[in-house]
Protein backbone atom coordinates (compact mmCIF):
# COMPACT_ATOMS: atom_id res chain seq x y z
CA UNK A 1 0.00 0.00 0.00
CA UNK A 2 0.83 3.54 -0.76
CA UNK A 3 1.84 5.28 2.44
CA UNK A 4 -0.01 8.73 2.75
CA UNK A 5 3.43 10.70 2.38
CA UNK A 6 3.91 8.88 -1.56
CA UNK A 7 0.20 9.71 -2.09
CA UNK A 8 0.38 13.68 -1.19
CA UNK A 9 3.83 13.18 -3.62
CA UNK A 10 1.98 12.01 -6.52
CA UNK A 11 -0.91 15.15 -5.76
CA UNK A 12 1.94 17.56 -5.91
CA UNK A 13 3.20 16.52 -8.69
CA UNK A 14 0.27 16.36 -10.56
CA UNK A 15 -0.38 19.85 -9.39
CA UNK A 16 2.91 21.28 -10.40
CA UNK A 17 2.54 20.11 -13.90
CA UNK A 18 -1.02 22.11 -13.62
CA UNK A 19 0.24 24.90 -12.26
CA UNK A 20 -1.52 28.37 -14.22
CA UNK A 21 -4.89 26.12 -14.17
CA UNK A 22 -7.62 25.70 -11.06
CA UNK A 23 -6.57 21.89 -10.86
CA UNK A 24 -7.99 19.04 -7.89
CA UNK A 25 -5.96 15.61 -8.15
CA UNK A 26 -7.27 12.46 -6.43
CA UNK A 27 -5.12 9.29 -6.27
CA UNK A 28 -6.74 6.21 -5.05
CA UNK A 29 -4.92 3.19 -4.13
CA UNK A 30 -6.81 -0.67 -2.78
CA UNK A 31 -4.52 -3.59 -1.90
CA UNK A 32 -7.59 -6.94 -1.98
CA UNK A 33 -6.77 -10.57 -0.92
CA UNK A 34 -10.01 -13.00 -2.28
CA UNK A 35 -10.57 -16.32 -1.64
CA UNK A 36 -13.60 -17.74 -3.84
CA UNK A 37 -15.26 -20.35 -3.56
CA UNK A 38 -17.21 -22.40 -6.37
CA UNK A 39 -18.75 -26.76 -6.38
CA UNK A 40 -17.47 -26.41 -2.39
CA UNK A 41 -13.63 -25.92 -3.60
CA UNK A 42 -11.17 -22.69 -2.86
CA UNK A 43 -10.66 -22.69 -6.57
CA UNK A 44 -9.04 -19.44 -6.63
CA UNK A 45 -6.78 -17.09 -4.34
CA UNK A 46 -6.25 -13.56 -5.73
CA UNK A 47 -4.27 -10.66 -4.50
CA UNK A 48 -4.40 -7.64 -6.29
CA UNK A 49 -3.23 -3.71 -5.32
CA UNK A 50 -4.26 -1.42 -7.57
CA UNK A 51 -3.83 2.92 -8.03
CA UNK A 52 -5.28 5.61 -9.81
CA UNK A 53 -4.68 9.00 -10.38
CA UNK A 54 -7.38 11.36 -11.23
CA UNK A 55 -6.72 15.22 -12.11
CA UNK A 56 -9.30 17.14 -13.01
CA UNK A 57 -8.79 20.92 -14.71
CA UNK A 58 -11.27 23.67 -14.65
CA UNK A 59 -12.54 26.72 -16.18
CA UNK A 60 -15.63 29.06 -15.23
CA UNK A 61 -17.89 26.89 -17.14
CA UNK A 62 -16.42 23.35 -17.98
CA UNK A 63 -14.05 20.71 -16.36
CA UNK A 64 -12.08 17.83 -18.02
CA UNK A 65 -10.81 14.70 -15.76
CA UNK A 66 -8.37 12.05 -16.84
CA UNK A 67 -7.34 8.78 -14.72
CA UNK A 68 -4.22 7.10 -15.28
CA UNK A 69 -2.65 3.97 -13.29
CA UNK A 70 0.99 5.63 -14.40
CA UNK A 71 2.53 6.97 -12.14
CA UNK A 72 5.81 7.83 -12.82
CA UNK A 73 6.30 11.90 -13.28
CA UNK A 74 6.36 11.27 -17.37
CA UNK A 75 2.87 9.39 -17.50
CA UNK A 76 1.52 12.22 -14.47
CA UNK A 77 2.78 14.70 -16.95
CA UNK A 78 0.84 13.56 -19.99
CA UNK A 79 -2.18 13.25 -17.99
CA UNK A 80 -2.58 16.71 -17.02
CA UNK A 81 -1.61 17.82 -20.34
CA UNK A 82 -4.28 15.52 -21.86
CA UNK A 83 -6.81 16.84 -19.55
CA UNK A 84 -5.50 20.75 -20.03
CA UNK A 85 -5.82 20.03 -23.99
CA UNK A 86 -9.18 18.25 -23.90
CA UNK A 87 -10.48 21.47 -21.84
CA UNK A 88 -9.65 23.58 -24.63
CA UNK A 89 -11.70 20.96 -26.48
CA UNK A 90 -15.10 21.32 -24.27
CA UNK A 91 -17.81 24.02 -25.06
CA UNK A 92 -19.02 25.70 -22.23
CA UNK A 93 -21.65 24.03 -20.02
CA UNK A 94 -23.29 26.14 -16.56
CA UNK A 95 -21.13 27.77 -13.70
CA UNK A 96 -18.66 26.03 -12.19
CA UNK A 97 -18.20 26.17 -8.67
CA UNK A 98 -15.04 27.71 -6.81
CA UNK A 99 -12.63 24.60 -5.61
CA UNK A 100 -12.98 23.63 -1.85
CA UNK A 101 -10.48 26.08 0.04
CA UNK A 102 -10.73 25.03 3.66
CA UNK A 103 -10.10 23.62 6.16
CA UNK A 104 -6.24 22.70 4.97
CA UNK A 105 -6.12 19.31 5.98
CA UNK A 106 -8.63 16.34 6.88
CA UNK A 107 -6.99 12.26 7.66
CA UNK A 108 -9.47 9.76 8.38
CA UNK A 109 -8.02 6.90 9.92
CA UNK A 110 -10.09 3.99 9.84
CA UNK A 111 -7.32 0.78 9.14
CA UNK A 112 -7.59 -2.22 12.09
CA UNK A 113 -4.29 -3.64 11.97
CA UNK A 114 -5.62 -6.42 13.84
CA UNK A 115 -8.35 -7.42 11.12
CA UNK A 116 -6.08 -7.30 8.16
CA UNK A 117 -3.48 -10.17 10.37
CA UNK A 118 -6.54 -12.13 11.13
CA UNK A 119 -7.37 -12.91 7.46
CA UNK A 120 -4.35 -13.14 5.61
CA UNK A 121 -4.79 -16.27 2.49
CA UNK A 122 -4.35 -18.92 5.59
CA UNK A 123 -6.53 -17.79 7.54
CA UNK A 124 -9.57 -17.52 5.05
CA UNK A 125 -8.73 -21.07 3.71
CA UNK A 126 -8.94 -22.49 7.34
CA UNK A 127 -12.45 -20.48 7.72
CA UNK A 128 -13.85 -21.73 4.41
CA UNK A 129 -12.72 -24.94 4.86
CA UNK A 130 -14.40 -25.22 8.73
CA UNK A 131 -17.73 -24.13 6.34
CA UNK A 132 -17.55 -26.52 3.75
CA UNK A 133 -17.34 -29.79 6.57
CA UNK A 134 -21.04 -28.52 7.67
CA UNK A 135 -22.17 -29.12 3.89
CA UNK A 136 -23.79 -32.54 2.83
CA UNK A 137 -24.50 -33.82 -0.52
CA UNK A 138 -26.17 -32.44 -2.77
CA UNK A 139 -25.80 -28.84 -1.53
CA UNK A 140 -22.86 -26.97 -2.83
CA UNK A 141 -21.15 -23.79 -1.73
CA UNK A 142 -20.42 -20.36 -3.68
CA UNK A 143 -18.89 -17.28 -2.99
CA UNK A 144 -16.44 -15.34 -1.78
CA UNK A 145 -14.19 -14.17 1.35
CA UNK A 146 -12.47 -10.85 0.60
CA UNK A 147 -9.91 -8.64 2.31
CA UNK A 148 -10.06 -5.06 0.88
CA UNK A 149 -8.02 -2.36 2.43
CA UNK A 150 -8.04 1.69 0.54
CA UNK A 151 -6.77 4.95 0.69
CA UNK A 152 -7.30 7.72 -0.93
CA UNK A 153 -5.94 11.74 -1.03
CA UNK A 154 -6.86 14.74 -2.72
CA UNK A 155 -5.51 18.08 -3.39
CA UNK A 156 -6.23 21.00 -5.16
CA UNK A 157 -4.06 24.58 -6.22
CA UNK A 158 -6.08 25.95 -3.01
CA UNK A 159 -3.69 23.56 -1.16
CA UNK A 160 -6.05 21.52 0.53
CA UNK A 161 -4.77 18.44 1.79
CA UNK A 162 -7.17 15.11 2.19
CA UNK A 163 -6.37 11.24 3.35
CA UNK A 164 -8.19 8.18 4.46
CA UNK A 165 -7.28 4.72 4.78
CA UNK A 166 -9.58 2.02 6.36
CA UNK A 167 -10.28 -1.92 5.73
CA UNK A 168 -12.86 -4.41 6.02
CA UNK A 169 -13.52 -7.86 5.26
CA UNK A 170 -16.48 -8.99 3.13
CA UNK A 171 -17.45 -13.01 3.24
CA UNK A 172 -20.39 -13.31 0.51
CA UNK A 173 -21.71 -17.29 0.46
CA UNK A 174 -24.64 -19.15 -1.54
CA UNK A 175 -25.42 -22.53 -1.13
CA UNK A 176 -27.32 -24.32 -3.61
CA UNK A 177 -28.80 -27.60 -4.73
CA UNK A 178 -29.70 -29.33 -8.21
CA UNK A 179 -33.56 -28.70 -7.88
CA UNK A 180 -33.15 -25.14 -6.96
CA UNK A 181 -32.90 -24.82 -3.50
CA UNK A 182 -30.60 -21.47 -2.43
CA UNK A 183 -30.02 -19.37 0.14
CA UNK A 184 -27.05 -16.53 0.26
CA UNK A 185 -25.98 -14.34 3.18
CA UNK A 186 -23.15 -12.04 3.94
CA UNK A 187 -21.40 -10.58 6.33
CA UNK A 188 -19.39 -7.31 6.64
CA UNK A 189 -16.76 -6.63 9.17
CA UNK A 190 -14.09 -3.86 10.21
CA UNK A 191 -13.19 -5.94 13.21
CA UNK A 192 -12.33 -9.68 13.52
CA UNK A 193 -14.84 -10.98 15.82
CA UNK A 194 -18.00 -9.59 13.14
CA UNK A 195 -17.04 -12.41 11.00
CA UNK A 196 -18.29 -16.11 11.83
CA UNK A 197 -17.88 -18.41 9.68
CA UNK A 198 -19.44 -21.24 10.80
CA UNK A 199 -23.11 -19.03 11.97
CA UNK A 200 -22.83 -17.87 8.17
CA UNK A 201 -22.98 -21.65 6.68
CA UNK A 202 -25.30 -22.73 8.98
CA UNK A 203 -27.33 -19.78 8.31
CA UNK A 204 -27.40 -20.12 4.83
CA UNK A 205 -27.44 -23.76 4.37
CA UNK A 206 -30.86 -23.66 6.51
CA UNK A 207 -32.38 -20.96 3.72
CA UNK A 208 -31.41 -23.34 1.03
CA UNK A 209 -32.57 -26.62 2.60
CA UNK A 210 -36.33 -24.56 3.61
CA UNK A 211 -36.10 -22.76 -0.16
CA UNK A 212 -37.47 -26.83 -1.71
CA UNK A 213 -40.35 -27.67 -3.78
CA UNK A 214 -42.10 -24.15 -3.93
CA UNK A 215 -45.60 -23.33 -4.09
CA UNK A 216 -46.79 -21.01 -7.45
CA UNK A 217 -49.19 -17.81 -5.96
CA UNK A 218 -51.02 -15.73 -8.08
CA UNK A 219 -49.83 -12.21 -8.26
CA UNK A 220 -51.73 -9.57 -6.44
CA UNK A 221 -51.27 -7.57 -3.36
CA UNK A 222 -49.49 -9.39 -0.18
CA UNK A 223 -48.17 -8.13 3.11
CA UNK A 224 -44.16 -8.92 3.01
CA UNK A 225 -41.93 -9.38 5.05
CA UNK A 226 -38.45 -7.70 4.05
CA UNK A 227 -35.57 -9.36 5.38
CA UNK A 228 -32.92 -6.55 5.82
CA UNK A 229 -30.94 -7.32 1.77
CA UNK A 230 -34.63 -7.03 0.48
CA UNK A 231 -34.26 -3.46 1.85
CA UNK A 232 -31.38 -3.02 0.49
CA UNK A 233 -32.11 -3.86 -2.81
CA UNK A 234 -35.64 -2.14 -2.37
CA UNK A 235 -34.33 1.37 -1.46
CA UNK A 236 -30.76 1.44 -3.04
CA UNK A 237 -31.19 3.01 -6.00
CA UNK A 238 -33.72 5.52 -4.90
CA UNK A 239 -31.69 6.52 -1.76
CA UNK A 240 -28.95 7.31 -3.49
CA UNK A 241 -30.56 9.41 -6.01
CA UNK A 242 -33.39 10.64 -4.06
CA UNK A 243 -31.92 12.55 -1.48
CA UNK A 244 -29.75 14.27 -4.09
CA UNK A 245 -29.45 17.85 -4.62
CA UNK A 246 -28.49 16.87 -7.89
CA UNK A 247 -31.78 14.86 -9.11
CA UNK A 248 -34.14 17.27 -7.27
CA UNK A 249 -32.17 20.47 -9.32
CA UNK A 250 -32.80 18.09 -12.14
CA UNK A 251 -36.88 17.66 -11.05
CA UNK A 252 -35.75 13.75 -10.96
CA UNK A 253 -36.50 12.68 -7.60
CA UNK A 254 -39.51 11.52 -5.77
CA UNK A 255 -38.67 14.46 -3.20
CA UNK A 256 -38.94 16.88 -6.04
CA UNK A 257 -40.45 19.88 -4.08
CA UNK A 258 -41.11 18.06 -1.53
CA UNK A 259 -38.75 18.66 1.15
CA UNK A 260 -40.11 19.51 4.48
CA UNK A 261 -43.38 17.09 3.74
CA UNK A 262 -44.54 13.91 5.21
CA UNK A 263 -43.97 11.39 2.57
CA UNK A 264 -43.44 8.43 4.43
CA UNK A 265 -44.86 6.37 7.63
CA UNK A 266 -43.83 8.37 10.52
CA UNK A 267 -42.00 5.20 11.97
CA UNK A 268 -39.45 5.78 9.44
CA UNK A 269 -36.14 8.17 10.09
CA UNK A 270 -32.97 7.25 8.13
CA UNK A 271 -29.51 9.63 8.83
CA UNK A 272 -26.95 9.90 6.76
CA UNK A 273 -24.02 9.74 9.26
CA UNK A 274 -19.99 8.83 8.28
CA UNK A 275 -19.11 8.84 12.08
CA UNK A 276 -21.47 5.96 12.89
CA UNK A 277 -19.46 3.09 13.72
CA UNK A 278 -22.02 0.97 11.89
CA UNK A 279 -21.87 2.53 8.36
CA UNK A 280 -18.14 4.38 8.97
CA UNK A 281 -17.39 6.90 6.01
CA UNK A 282 -14.71 9.29 5.77
CA UNK A 283 -14.78 12.95 6.89
CA UNK A 284 -14.59 14.58 3.42
CA UNK A 285 -16.19 13.78 0.05
CA UNK A 286 -14.91 13.92 -3.03
CA UNK A 287 -14.54 17.09 -3.61
CA UNK A 288 -12.43 17.56 -0.60
CA UNK A 289 -15.54 19.18 1.73
CA UNK A 290 -16.03 18.49 5.18
CA UNK A 291 -18.73 15.72 5.06
CA UNK A 292 -21.74 16.79 7.20
CA UNK A 293 -24.29 14.34 9.53
CA UNK A 294 -28.01 14.86 8.22
CA UNK A 295 -31.03 13.65 9.32
CA UNK A 296 -32.83 12.56 5.41
CA UNK A 297 -36.71 11.77 7.18
CA UNK A 298 -37.41 12.47 10.83
CA UNK A 299 -40.43 10.05 11.41
CA UNK A 300 -41.94 10.26 8.05
CA UNK A 301 -40.84 14.20 7.19
CA UNK A 302 -37.88 14.56 4.48
CA UNK A 303 -35.86 17.15 6.63
CA UNK A 304 -32.46 17.46 4.55
CA UNK A 305 -31.33 16.56 0.85
CA UNK A 306 -27.00 16.08 0.38
CA UNK A 307 -25.20 18.43 -2.13
CA UNK A 308 -22.19 18.54 -3.77
CA UNK A 309 -20.48 22.07 -4.68
CA UNK A 310 -22.44 21.77 -7.74
CA UNK A 311 -25.92 21.67 -6.70
CA UNK A 312 -25.33 23.66 -3.89
CA UNK A 313 -24.52 26.26 -6.55
CA UNK A 314 -27.60 25.81 -8.46
CA UNK A 315 -30.02 25.89 -5.23
CA UNK A 316 -28.56 28.76 -3.27
CA UNK A 317 -27.14 26.59 -0.89
CA UNK A 318 -24.09 25.16 0.43
CA UNK A 319 -22.24 21.59 0.19
CA UNK A 320 -22.90 19.00 2.41
CA UNK A 321 -19.89 16.87 1.59
CA UNK A 322 -21.59 14.50 -0.36
CA UNK A 323 -19.76 14.43 -3.70
CA UNK A 324 -19.83 11.29 -5.12
CA UNK A 325 -18.31 9.92 -8.34
CA UNK A 326 -20.61 6.11 -9.21
CA UNK A 327 -21.14 4.24 -12.11
CA UNK A 328 -19.73 6.98 -14.09
CA UNK A 329 -21.78 10.20 -12.68
CA UNK A 330 -20.60 12.74 -10.88
CA UNK A 331 -23.74 14.04 -8.36
CA UNK A 332 -24.64 14.70 -4.88
CA UNK A 333 -25.58 11.36 -2.90
CA UNK A 334 -26.02 9.69 0.92
CA UNK A 335 -23.15 7.67 1.58
CA UNK A 336 -23.71 6.48 5.05
CA UNK A 337 -27.10 5.39 5.61
CA UNK A 338 -28.81 3.97 8.86
CA UNK A 339 -32.54 4.05 9.01
CA UNK A 340 -33.69 3.51 13.20
CA UNK A 341 -34.65 0.24 14.23
CA UNK A 342 -37.89 -0.73 15.95
CA UNK A 343 -38.52 -2.74 19.06
CA UNK A 344 -39.08 -6.30 18.11
CA UNK A 345 -36.48 -8.57 16.34
CA UNK A 346 -37.22 -10.00 13.31
CA UNK A 347 -37.13 -13.75 15.18
CA UNK A 348 -40.12 -12.07 17.05
CA UNK A 349 -41.97 -10.29 14.28
CA UNK A 350 -42.07 -13.37 12.22
CA UNK A 351 -43.45 -15.64 15.85
CA UNK A 352 -45.91 -13.04 15.84
CA UNK A 353 -46.97 -12.80 12.03
CA UNK A 354 -50.54 -15.02 11.54
CA UNK A 355 -49.52 -15.11 7.41
CA UNK A 356 -46.96 -12.94 5.13
CA UNK A 357 -44.69 -13.84 2.46
CA UNK A 358 -41.21 -13.79 3.97
CA UNK A 359 -38.86 -12.21 0.84
CA UNK A 360 -34.87 -12.59 1.16
CA UNK A 361 -33.63 -10.32 -1.25
CA UNK A 362 -34.57 -9.08 -5.05
CA UNK A 363 -32.71 -9.36 -8.06
CA UNK A 364 -32.61 -7.96 -11.76
CA UNK A 365 -33.64 -4.75 -9.70
CA UNK A 366 -34.80 -1.64 -12.08
CA UNK A 367 -36.22 2.06 -11.50
CA UNK A 368 -39.91 2.54 -13.61
CA UNK A 369 -39.80 6.02 -13.21
CA UNK A 370 -37.57 7.68 -10.43
CA UNK A 371 -39.37 10.41 -10.55
CA UNK A 372 -42.23 8.10 -8.64
CA UNK A 373 -39.33 5.91 -6.98
CA UNK A 374 -41.55 3.01 -9.00
CA UNK A 375 -39.17 -0.47 -8.86
CA UNK A 376 -39.40 -4.09 -10.49
CA UNK A 377 -37.47 -6.91 -9.32
CA UNK A 378 -37.66 -10.56 -9.32
CA UNK A 379 -37.42 -12.48 -5.66
CA UNK A 380 -34.64 -14.52 -5.03
CA UNK A 381 -32.66 -16.94 -2.91
CA UNK A 382 -35.31 -17.38 -0.50
CA UNK A 383 -38.99 -16.86 -0.77
CA UNK A 384 -41.22 -18.62 1.79
CA UNK A 385 -44.96 -18.21 2.87
CA UNK A 386 -45.20 -17.76 6.93
CA UNK A 387 -47.89 -19.03 8.46
CA UNK A 388 -49.25 -18.80 12.28
CA UNK A 389 -45.97 -17.66 13.22
CA UNK A 390 -43.65 -20.21 11.09
CA UNK A 391 -41.77 -20.83 7.80
CA UNK A 392 -44.55 -23.38 6.19
CA UNK A 393 -43.33 -23.03 2.76
CA UNK A 394 -41.25 -21.94 0.07
CA UNK A 395 -42.89 -19.83 -2.63
CA UNK A 396 -41.94 -19.61 -6.59
CA UNK A 397 -40.42 -16.52 -7.31
CA UNK A 398 -42.38 -13.78 -8.23
CA UNK A 399 -41.63 -10.05 -9.93
CA UNK A 400 -42.88 -7.14 -7.79
CA UNK A 401 -43.72 -3.64 -8.94
CA UNK A 402 -43.92 -1.34 -6.56
CA UNK A 403 -43.23 2.30 -5.47
CA UNK A 404 -41.27 2.93 -2.52
CA UNK A 405 -43.13 5.74 -1.87
CA UNK A 406 -46.04 3.94 -1.33
CA UNK A 407 -44.52 0.99 0.50
CA UNK A 408 -43.04 3.00 3.26
CA UNK A 409 -46.52 4.59 3.72
CA UNK A 410 -47.51 0.89 4.59
CA UNK A 411 -45.22 0.28 7.67
CA UNK A 412 -46.48 -2.63 9.84
CA UNK A 413 -43.72 -3.02 11.97
CA UNK A 414 -39.56 -2.24 11.91
CA UNK A 415 -37.19 -4.98 13.40
CA UNK A 416 -34.81 -4.01 15.75
CA UNK A 417 -31.96 -5.67 14.77
CA UNK A 418 -30.17 -4.49 11.02
CA UNK A 419 -27.44 -5.80 9.02
CA UNK A 420 -24.89 -3.83 7.42
CA UNK A 421 -23.90 -3.65 3.21
CA UNK A 422 -20.88 -2.47 1.63
CA UNK A 423 -21.70 -0.84 -1.44
CA UNK A 424 -19.83 0.21 -4.33
CA UNK A 425 -21.27 4.19 -3.37
CA UNK A 426 -20.46 3.67 0.31
CA UNK A 427 -22.62 1.89 3.33
CA UNK A 428 -25.73 1.33 4.71
CA UNK A 429 -26.86 -0.26 7.83
CA UNK A 430 -30.71 -1.01 7.79
CA UNK A 431 -33.50 -3.24 9.40
CA UNK A 432 -36.19 -5.53 8.40
CA UNK A 433 -39.32 -4.40 7.22
CA UNK A 434 -42.96 -5.45 7.38
CA UNK A 435 -44.88 -3.74 4.56
CA UNK A 436 -48.83 -4.23 3.93
CA UNK A 437 -50.58 -4.30 0.41
CA UNK A 438 -47.00 -5.29 -1.43
CA UNK A 439 -47.68 -5.50 -5.12
CA UNK A 440 -46.68 -8.36 -6.89
CA UNK A 441 -47.57 -8.17 -11.18
CA UNK A 442 -45.90 -11.44 -12.08
CA UNK A 443 -44.78 -15.20 -11.91
CA UNK A 444 -41.06 -15.55 -13.20
CA UNK A 445 -39.73 -18.95 -14.77
CA UNK A 446 -36.35 -17.50 -13.16
CA UNK A 447 -34.46 -20.20 -11.75
CA UNK A 448 -31.94 -19.09 -9.14
CA UNK A 449 -28.32 -19.25 -10.38
CA UNK A 450 -25.16 -20.44 -8.77
CA UNK A 451 -23.12 -17.15 -8.02
CA UNK A 452 -23.35 -14.74 -5.80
Amino acid sequence: MLTKERIYQLIDTALGYACGYQAKVEVSNSAQGLSRIANSEIHQNVFEEKTTLTVSIYAPQKVSSISTNILSEAGIAEAVNEAISNLELLPDGEPQPALVREPAEIETIRYNQELQDSFDVRTRAQIIAAGLEMIPQPYRAYGQLTQETLSRGIGNSEGIKRYSKANYVIFELLISDDLGGTGRGVQIARIPDEIDGNALFSQVLTKAKANRDPVELEPGTYTVILEPQAVMDLTMQALLFGFSGTMVANKASFLTDLLGEKVVSDQISLYDDWSDPLVAGDAFDGEGTPRQKLTLIEKGIAVNLVHDQLSALRMGTTSTGHALNVYGMSLAAPTNVVMAGGDKTLAEIISTTERALLVSRFHYMNAVNMRQALMTGITRDGFFLIENGKVSRAVSNMRFTESLVMALNKIIAISSDRVNFAEIFGAMSLPALVIADFHFTGKTSFKDAKGV
